[in-house]
């Protein structure tokens, strides 16, 4: 009986430090030294999306938008924060940026999409895009600006916050776990830094 004892008291000793660090977040940050999270990388003509510097560059010389997107190292049913820090080259009132999320495919994503004093989130569904919610942001123009924004899932809710002000939370599953940003108009957007919290149990 004393041999069991001592087993189970080992086994809790074993078990309770994994318990103690159940509740503690996970933390892992994509600094562009090299591309951690695997985003897309492309050079076309009028178009492209790779490392240079330290930043993720995406430059665009064409009406279209230009994206990349990879999967996150998150547990989707999980509450979770993803914060995008930004460097906009040229930040005007003409031009969109921002994140994508619950991306399946080329024609099902949906996005977040920020310019000077406005956002607007955005369903495509087929490739037909519908615009879900607009309303206004405080995000000044200017060149060389640094934004960031927080995607942050609190149950069945996704938050979305720029420079620390909440923008707008909406009643969203995430049902896919890739993430990526885009830019829009001839136009180049450099990403400085992703963060990824997970809380390791709810």
């Amino acid at each position: 009986e004393e041999e069991t004892m001592k087993r189970v008291f080992f086994l809790l000793c074993v078990l309770f430090p994994l318990w103690a660090g159940a509740q503690e977040k996970r933390v892992i940050t994509e600094t562009f030294d090299n591309n951690l999270f695997r985003w897309d990388e492309f050079y076309e003509k009028d178009c492209s999306a790779g490392i240079e510097d330290g930043y993720f560059v995406l430059k665009n010389q064409k009406n279209g938008t230009v994206c990349s997107v990879a999967e996150m190292p998150i547990f989707s049913e999980r509450n979770f924060k993803l914060t995008f820090k930004f460097l906009v080259p040229k930040l005007n009132d003409k031009y969109y940026f921002g994140v994508v999320f619950n991306y399946e495919d080329n024609e099902n994503y949906e996005c977040f999409m920020l310019m000077e004093k406005k956002f607007q989130c955005v369903n495509v569904k087929e490739g037909v895009v519908r615009v879900n919610r607009r309303g206004p942001v405080i995000l000044k123009g200017g060149k060389d600006r640094q934004v960031e924004v927080l995607v942050e899932k609190k149950g069945g809710k996704l938050v979305f916050s720029v420079d620390n002000m909440e923008a707008i939370t909406m009643a969203r599953n995430v049902k896919f776990t890739t993430f990526g940003f885009f830019v829009e108009g001839d136009n180049v957007l450099k990403v400085d830094e992703v963060m990824v919290e997970q809380m390791e149990s709810e």
